[in-house]
């Protein structure tokens, strides 16, 4: 008797249609806005970062509609320590100190020089802006006393790390985390799905279409 080979996941599915239609589109994006003079525009500004580092994982800050689905996604009103995956300019992080605990701290990293530039100007005490790579985080989450992490939350585009550099990264995000954390990652592709269940119990994954580009949210549970 012949067994049933397992249907693709719809969010797969989606994923894999989005990503190819967004690499499609990119090459001619780039031609209409890499030459533009807009210098003051913020929006063009965020666009060049993107064409110049391709570990910036959108082209352009996120949506309301993303953040919101993020902050529930983190039950971040309940999160003392976060940890964030490329901070960029600071818009997700900004909604977060809103919102998390007046004794809570957050170490966002980022690693784009312009974005970061940006990043460190938010005045708030609990904020620890950090210049560098997720994936040094565990020697990061120690040198800043992070010892009972709540919540990891990325923007980082893990579709462009190698399948043994998601492995790693994950592996070392759940050791950050403390029992009961979760990993909230908000991406265009579907390329976590697999990894992500090896490395945490329960994995719930949304998606959120009034972005640009839309994106998936994946929340992890250690």
């Amino acid at each position: 008797m012949k067994t049933k080979k397992p249907q693709a996941s719809p969010f797969r599915n989606l994923g894999r249609l989005i990503e190819d239609h967004f690499k499609k589109g990119l090459n001619k994006v780039e031609e209409i806005f890499k030459d533009t003079r807009a210098a003051d525009d913020k929006l063009f500004s965020y666009f060049r970062v993107f064409i110049d580092d391709k570990g910036v994982a959108s082209v352009t800050p996120s949506s309301r509609y993303l953040i919101e689905r993020v902050m529930k996604a983190m039950d971040v009103r309940n999160a003392h320590q976060v940890v964030e995956y490329g901070a960029a300019e600071g818009v997700m992080t900004r909604r977060i100190l809103d919102r998390m605990p007046s004794n809570g701290r957050i170490l966002a990293i980022e690693l784009n020089e312009k974005l970061f530039k940006s990043l460190k100007c938010i005045n708030d005490p609990r904020l620890i802006a950090y210049r560098g790579d997720a994936r040094d985080v565990g020697a990061l989450a120690k040198k800043f006393g992070l010892d009972k992490v709540d919540v990891v939350v990325s923007g980082i585009p893990f579709a462009f790390l190698s399948r043994d550099g998601r492995h790693e990264l994950l592996s070392d995000t759940a050791r950050v985390l403390r029992p009961g954390g979760r990993f909230v990652a908000y991406q265009v592709t579907t390329h976590l799905i697999h990894p992500l269940n090896e490395h945490f119990s329960r994995v719930k994954t949304e998606f959120e279409i009034r972005n640009i580009p839309p994106n998936f949210i994946f929340t992890a549970f250690k």
